[in-house]
């Protein structure tokens, strides 16, 4: 691979050229030069639609960063007193899992079947979702590389390897449901991670992502202001065709493709809005004033994708 630096970006990240993940091409055309959506150079590829970022870098997001950080040899009496804050009200994407609950349990109804067997979450934070999972009966095992939420998943019953995906030891052919939510836009290979979820899953076995998507409505209106691709540590951008593509290339039947709501506070939203129009501050300050992390409602936008693929 070509190593460069970035042209218009802070500090000067060092970066990789790549080729198209699903198709290999070098063959694209530029959406976005670096600085314009991201800290990343957007390009589209000709020959299969594949949206990336180009060149890429190891970015890691400011979130992860921090637990990150803090977590390094950290003690479990540290932990302790760091669950004490670790709480739904203190933290927002606690918070956020306990309010999705409900708009992923379609998952869970999905995959039901009489004889269940394990469910893998990548991803899995605290635990939350899979918590659910355990209520109907699977037995449950969460990848989650962040070991303050790690520490509280297993605080709550939900046992986790403390890895990314990739360096997971989980035996080939082991496991009925692997779900990864908001994921695969941050992986650096995502043929390689479908690849090992397929590796993993028994025959029939059923892998479900959930992304944004780039066909929608929102994403051609609002263009590098869409708020997903303006967040530096997605580096792929998939639309229903492409995310179709990479299962079907790694050995996955689609079953179902839809668009999905989610469930946010009114506070959320002026964040998303302040990440939309490059005032963030503004829109916190008023979501502050008005209390706006109080209200609770549910949106479609049709700016997020769901997909359902089987092992075959």
């Amino acid at each position: 691979m070509l190593t460069e630096t970035l042209p218009d970006v802070k500090n000067n990240i060092q970066a990789k050229m790549v080729p198209c993940n699903i198709c290999n091409s070098d063959d694209y055309t530029v959406l976005f030069p670096a600085g314009k959506a991201q800290v990343h150079r957007i390009v589209k590829c000709k020959n299969c639609g594949l949206i990336y970022s180009n060149p890429q870098t190891d970015n890691v997001g400011a979130v992860e960063k921090n637990y990150l950080e803090f977590t390094n040899g950290t003690s479990d009496a540290a932990f302790e007193e760091a669950l004490k804050d670790f709480t739904p009200e203190k933290n927002q994407y606690l918070k956020k899992q306990f309010l999705q609950l409900k708009d992923y349990h379609k998952i869970i109804d999905f995959v039901d079947k009489p004889k269940k067997g394990l469910f893998v979450e990548i991803g899995s934070f605290a635990g939350t979702f899979l918590n659910e999972a355990k209520k109907k009966g699977w037995q449950v095992l969460g990848i989650e590389p962040l070991l303050l939420p790690a520490y509280y998943s297993e605080k709550i019953g939900v046992k986790v390897i403390r890895e990314y995906f990739d360096k997971a030891d989980i035996p080939a052919n082991s496991v009925d449901v692997i779900v990864a939510t908001h994921v695969i836009e941050h992986v650096s290979d995502p043929s390689d991670f479908v690849g090992k979820a397929h590796n993993l899953l028994t025959k029939g076995g059923k892998l479900i992502l959930e992304t944004p998507t780039y066909d929608s409505f929102v994403f051609k209106l609002l263009k590098h202001r869409e708020r997903s691709v303006r967040c530096d540590g997605h580096i792929y951008f998939f639309t229903k065709d492409s995310l179709s593509k990479l299962l079907e290339k790694e050995g996955f039947k689609v079953l179902k493709h839809e668009k999905v709501g989610r469930t946010l506070t009114l506070e959320r939203l002026f964040y998303n809005f302040g990440v939309m129009t490059g005032r963030k501050e503004f829109f916190a300050r008023a979501a502050r004033r008005l209390k706006l992390d109080k209200f609770i409602i549910r949106i479609n936008a049709k700016d997020m994708q769901r997909i359902y693929g089987e092992k075959i």
